[in-house]
């Protein structure tokens, strides 16, 4: 999925989870565009979800919050959701957000 400000990419299963990237601006539009293909990709006891956001250029609360949700919906799943690449701004945002106890992710 491609639009003017963000990207969605799958890429290969990696040690039994669905792997996906976002590249791109994160933010109340966008996030509202990549909701529903990321969430089509977890399945009751389905794999874990990682989600590459090294290329992610900006990432403002609804991004957080798209996170959480991918987060919660996942746990229901009874799958994780892991972040990976996180850019040091984002991952600042995470922490003054108090997202950082709940979402599993490795900074970039």
């Amino acid at each position: 999925m491609i639009t003017d400000l963000i990207a969605l990419e799958a890429a290969v299963d990696h040690d039994g989870a669905t792997r996906m990237a976002l590249s791109g601006e994160l933010d109340i539009h966008t996030a509202s565009q990549v909701r529903g293909p990321l969430t089509r990709h977890i399945a009751p006891g389905g794999p874990d979800l990682v989600l590459d956001i090294t290329d992610l250029t900006f990432c403002d609360s609804s991004g957080i919050d798209l996170f959480l949700d991918l987060d919660r919906t996942c746990r229901a799943a009874g799958a994780r959701l892991r972040l990976t690449g996180v850019p040091q701004l984002t991952a600042t945002a995470l922490r003054l957000l108090g997202a950082d106890r709940f979402l599993a992710y490795r900074p970039s």
